[in-house]
């Protein structure tokens, strides 16, 4: 059970440092107005994972440290994989009223970054 406890503090604990990590890179990057986006990020992952859940609460059943170890790994995954992602798309905020692009490219900007979240929220249901 101790074990448990402990990777639920280190999934904690890397989520939070992730998201501070997102709003300091935001806040350089793309303007200081995009470092709240970060919040919002959080929220729709975790509000996400949420919906998940009610919509299949056969997955809440399982063992908890499988969910959770499997949770943590798809973290780490996706947290690599979406800061990738977000540093291959050519977007920039100062074109978003012109170009209709960059409004694509904001919404897989939201969704690369925002699946780390839903994973810890999947972990951390309890």
């Amino acid at each position: 059970m101790v074990l448990t406890y402990l990777g639920i503090l280190l999934l904690s604990s890397a989520t939070l440092l992730f998201e501070i990590t997102l709003t300091r890179v935001f806040s350089v990057a793309q303007w200081y107005h995009f470092a709240f986006m970060v919040v919002s990020l959080a929220l729709l992952g975790f509000g996400a994972s949420g919906s998940f859940l009610f919509l299949f609460p056969g997955l809440a059943k399982n063992n908890l440290r499988r969910l959770l170890a499997i949770c943590a790994i798809l973290f780490s995954v996706t947290c690599i994989g979406g800061y990738f992602v977000v540093n291959s798309i050519p977007f920039d905020s100062y074109r978003l009223s012109w170009e209709g692009r960059q409004l694509l490219y904001l919404a897989v900007y939201y969704l690369s970054l925002a699946v780390p979240f839903f994973f810890t929220g999947l972990a951390l249901y309890h």
